[in-house]
């Protein structure tokens, strides 16, 4: 099934509730700023392909994908003092919220969001600087040449002002609609989410690109462990128990890492401030290994460029010294760890979308990088 649906249009034709959408906090890498729809699902963007995959994701893989929850028309608006808004407008009759993950959506998260709104708001001025206007007591340190303290992800305010400053520019209008995606929030199942963006498989470049930018990714990918490891570090986040704060890296730091540096992160990465959480290492490797196998069952598929998720909650335990939290605010179905692909505007597969490019056998860029993830974690315990 091939889709084809605008990304940007001026008119809507049905009947729309109006949501006022937040920045989503914990977004750790990406090229587009992610938003919050309500307390358990984000929206970003619709990319084509992205969107037609979505609809067809193998049944064994959706355990370890984001669930799709639609689309919605998003306004994008421009007020006479310079302030641009966002508005997501979701026809009044909708079927996601009668879905099996969305009835456990309970008066107490209905609460939440009606408590959180009017919490985390941004604009963009004409200048093009964005404003943050943030009442979270959650604290971001960037580790890089910056060292800023934020109350959002450095990296997640940096994807917004690029997104409002694109979608600004393509109606020069006061009002401009675009189409963007729905997704789970895979984060709202966690207090303190601890996330690592891992860039998986040797190659990064779709079957499409232009010569120059397959240059560019090749380059990428032999001057990092995109090449020795088939997995680099695109983005991460730790919450920090003993100073109360999340600690976060970029891609570029990433980049820069070999790898040695990639396995240090990776421990980093299950250091909540206080002790090595070594509790998770089973959890994760036998998530990964079920991964391993669901990927090699698929034959023609690659997942180019897209990246694995892994969080946890990082106040999860109680037997440490410290503050000794719990997690309390966690849903009763929360995972102890989770792990999800995102990203797939440069997949393909056989019968997709009219692709001309056919491969043959599993993505074995990608099944390298989870061998390797495997062994780098069970190396940890």
């Amino acid at each position: 099934l091939i889709r084809r649906m605008p990304e940007c249009s001026g008119v809507m034709g049905e009947e729309y509730e109006s949501v006022p959408l937040q920045p989503f906090l914990h977004q750790v890498s990406g090229h587009t700023g992610m938003f919050q729809y309500d307390d358990k699902t984000v929206c970003k963007p619709l990319n084509v392909r992205e969107y037609n995959f979505y609809l067809n994701v193998p049944h064994n893989l959706k355990q370890f994908t984001a669930e799709f929850r639609g689309t919605i028309e998003v306004e994008i608006h421009e007020d006479s003092d310079g302030y641009v808004t966002i508005l997501g407008h979701r026809p009044t009759s909708t079927d996601w919220q009668k879905s099996s993950k969305c009835e456990n959506f309970s008066e107490r998260a209905s609460q939440k969001v009606k408590k959180e709104e009017g919490q985390h708001s941004l604009r963009l001025l004409r200048s093009g600087s964005v404003e943050v206007s943030t009442q979270t007591d959650q604290v971001f340190d960037s580790q890089d040449s910056t060292n800023k303290t934020e109350n959002i992800n450095p990296w997640s305010l940096r994807c917004h002002k690029k997104t409002l400053t694109k979608l600004r520019k393509a109606n020069q209008g006061p009002v401009t609609h675009c189409k963007f995606i729905l997704l789970e929030n895979v984060a709202a199942q966690y207090c303190h989410p601890s996330i690592l963006d891992l860039k998986m498989g040797t190659r990064q470049h779709g079957d499409d690109v232009s010569p120059d930018k397959k240059e560019r990714f090749m380059k990428k990918c032999q001057n990092t462990t995109s090449s020795s490891l088939g997995v680099r570090i695109c983005g991460m986040q730790v919450y920090q128990e003993d100073s109360d704060k999340y600690v976060c890296v970029n891609k570029y730091y990433g980049r820069s890492l070999g790898v040695d540096g990639f396995k240090q992160t990776l421990h980093q990465f299950l250091h909540n401030g206080f002790v090595l959480r070594k509790d998770l290492l089973d959890p994760i490797i036998q998530k990964l290994k079920d991964l391993h196998r669901h990927i090699q069952s698929h034959d023609t598929y690659r997942f180019y460029s897209s990246s694995l998720l892994i969080m946890y909650d990082s106040s999860s335990q109680d037997d440490h010294p410290g503050k000794g939290l719990g997690n309390d605010k966690a849903g009763p179905g929360s995972n102890p760890v989770d792990v999800r692909m995102i990203d797939f505007a440069h997949s393909t597969h056989s019968g997709f979308q009219n692709d001309t490019t056919v491969h043959s056998g599993p993505d074995q860029g990608y099944l390298y990088g989870l061998k390797n993830l495997i062994d780098v974690f069970t190396d940890m315990r």
